[in-house]
């Protein structure tokens, strides 16, 4: 696999193109991960990147196409599905401790690690001179997962009782289970009385 890391002293003042692949087994890391989810990869992903640098600011523009693989939830064929993925990221330098306008030095304080600011949500922060796009990757792909597969949304199933495909014609089972715990209504008559 070709490495998801670019250096931020290479860019091109005009902004460059990143290009890169990300393997099955890229893809079926994050989609095995734990908790695994009910896709497995259908294959490799090509990823075609802008990459403007803003100053120390990183703007990284890409989209691309996941292919995605499970079981109807229905009648268990295999069901692909490819699912488009647009990303937007501004990759930040992080701040050092104790450098003005970084965080001060409290080794009493407690850090607040679940703070959500809508005005940095599509900031990355980064370190050094090298951005590694694999952990923003990984949960683009996590964030891009449809729904539980269905094959078509008039997929009938599988019988209960027999397992038979229904979508290729029905099997004959009686279906109409009654709850045992209604059954001795079942045998029941009830009269009208007259006025």
């Amino acid at each position: 696999m070709e490495p998801l890391t670019f250096n931020v002293d290479e860019i091109e003042d005009s902004g460059d193109l990143f290009e890169a692949d990300l393997s099955r087994a890229f893809i079926d890391g994050a989609l095995r991960g734990d908790p695994p989810t009910e896709f497995y990869a259908g294959g490799a992903a090509h990823l075609r990147a802008k990459v403007t640098k803003l100053g120390r600011k990183v703007l990284f523009q890409t989209r691309f196409t996941v292919p995605f693989e499970g079981q109807c939830k229905r009648c268990l064929k295999k069901v692909r599905v490819d699912e488009p993925i647009d990303l937007t990221l501004t990759f930040v330098p992080g701040e050092v401790r104790g450098e003005p306008g970084g965080p001060a030095k409290n080794p009493g304080a407690a850090e607040t690690a679940a703070s959500f600011d809508p005005e940095t949500v599509d900031e990355e922060p980064y370190s050094g001179k090298v951005i590694d796009l694999s952990g923003p990757l990984r949960e683009q792909i996590l964030l891009a997962i449809p729904p539980s597969p269905v094959c078509d949304e008039a997929c009938k199933g599988l019988c209960p009782l027999c397992g038979k495909d229904l979508n290729q014609g029905d099997c004959g089972c009686e279906r109409t289970a009654i709850d045992p715990r209604w059954a001795a209504l079942k045998d029941m008559k009830v009269q009208k009385k007259e006025k």
